[in-house]
């Protein structure tokens, strides 16, 4: 009767749960940056007050048109400068999930070529 080592058996367990985690954070890295972007757009719709537009559509054709029949004066210039400042943090959300999905992929990539490295030395 031959007593085994559970040391193999270890260290094979390591190198699974390694590689597990490995193909986890990739994939969590992209499913955020994807969610990211998805929101960006969503936020990115909603309209920033009652007669304008929104920063992903920022046509404001009833402030522009309130102005023109002089019942406001400045509402479509008003409307347009908070268009603009809303749309800063969303094109900074959309940037930062479009580089959390450049970085997984990367990610990716290179867990493939170190294991195909591994293999063939």
């Amino acid at each position: 009767m031959e007593v085994r080592d559970s040391s193999d058996r270890d260290n094979a367990t390591r190198h699974i749960n390694r590689e597990l985690a490995r193909r986890r954070g990739w994939m969590l890295t992209v499913a955020v940056g994807f969610a990211l972007q998805i929101l960006s757009v969503v936020l990115g719709l909603k309209s920033v007050a009652p007669l304008c537009g929104s920063p992903m559509i920022p046509h404001s054709g009833a402030a522009e048109l309130s102005d023109a029949q002089l019942l406001t004066t400045g509402l479509a210039a008003e409307c347009y400068r908070s268009i603009d400042s809303a749309a800063v943090p969303i094109w900074m959300l959309m940037g930062f999930g479009i580089s959390l999905v450049l970085v997984g992929v990367a990610i990716r990539i290179v867990g493939i070529r170190r294991s195909l490295a591994g293999v063939a030395a």
